[in-house]
């Protein structure tokens, strides 16, 4: 789809926005000086995978306006890359890449990093981490890029590839990748958040585990991870956000891999201040409605 939609977590409201100029699913977005820019994604005929084009089209929406504008293609097309932002500059790592731009001594994933900067519209290679892999989510922390999970190579029949606990920093200003101690329960598929410098790792499946993981928190000052008991109802969520505090999760697939339009919000109990006496977490379920109806088939 082209689909655009804006939630306001104040009024829980939904707004239809204009459509990206591209339709294309599993497409990786990040936010520049309030700016979105959509990266790559794929798109096809139907859902089977053999019938997917990968893309390299980059486009920024501006809220201000509500308008699109087309930005620098990425070098290659790509897939199931990490994104983050870091001193205004959006970086791209991993993933994989399509079989036209692969080089024949390539493997399906890669190591490839890539770093765009939208002041000059324009791409540049950085430092390969030391790992290829796809599904790697990245997550930003005072400058510093951690690169986390994800599925390795070489694949594994019937499973895609090896589920990695494998964590990567990357150093913008030096350039130079370090490793960090493995997580301790590898996952795939899911989503990553900052909040109050700690990593929230949402949705998604671990190695030998057929429900939704748990919510994991990593903590890259020490190094140590907890676990959250509390459970969303989707296995695989369409996308998370984090807002003040709070995680929201869009929409996603249940365990029985049906489609579910719920809009859930688990709060960490972070505020900006200092605050005393703080509920304790849990996850609740929004009742979203439209203001301005959705479009019919």
């Amino acid at each position: 789809m082209s689909l655009v939609e804006v939630y306001d977590p104040q009024t829980n409201m939904w707004e239809r926005l204009t459509d990206m100029p591209t339709v294309r699913s599993d497409a990786k977005a990040a936010v520049v000086n309030g700016n979105i820019y959509v990266l790559a994604g794929r798109v096809g005929k139907d859902d089977r995978h053999v019938n997917l084009t990968t893309l390299k089209g980059v486009e920024m929406y501006d809220p201000e306006t509500d308008t699109w504008i087309r930005k620098q293609d990425l070098s290659v097309r790509r897939a199931s890359f990490g994104i983050g932002v870091i001193a205004g500059k959006i970086y791209v790592i991993g993933g994989n890449v399509d079989p036209r731009d692969k080089k024949p001594e390539d493997p399906g994933r890669v190591d490839l990093v890539e770093v765009y900067d939208p002041a000059t519209d324009t791409w540049a290679k950085r430092a390969d981490m030391p790992t290829r892999r796809d599904g790697v989510k990245a997550a930003v922390i005072r400058d510093t890029l951690y690169a986390i999970g994800g599925s390795g190579w070489p694949p594994i029949f019937g499973a895609g590839g090896p589920y990695l606990g494998t964590i990567e920093v990357y150093e913008p200003r030096i350039n130079r990748w370090t490793m960090r101690a493995d997580m301790p329960n590898p996952r795939i598929v899911f989503f990553s958040v900052v909040i109050a410098e700690k990593i929230y790792l949402i949705g998604g499946l671990r190695a030998g585990d057929r429900h939704p993981a748990p919510v994991e928190v990593y903590d890259p000052a020490t190094e140590r991870w907890r676990v959250i008991p509390a459970r969303s109802t989707v296995r695989s969520p369409f996308g998370v956000a984090a807002v003040n505090g709070k995680i929201y999760i869009f929409g996603g697939k249940t365990e029985d891999w049906e489609l579910s339009p719920i809009v859930e919000v688990f709060d960490t109990g972070f505020h900006n201040v200092e605050a005393r006496g703080k509920l304790p977490t849990r996850w609740g379920q929004l009742k979203a409605g439209y203001q301005n109806p959705p479009l019919k088939n």
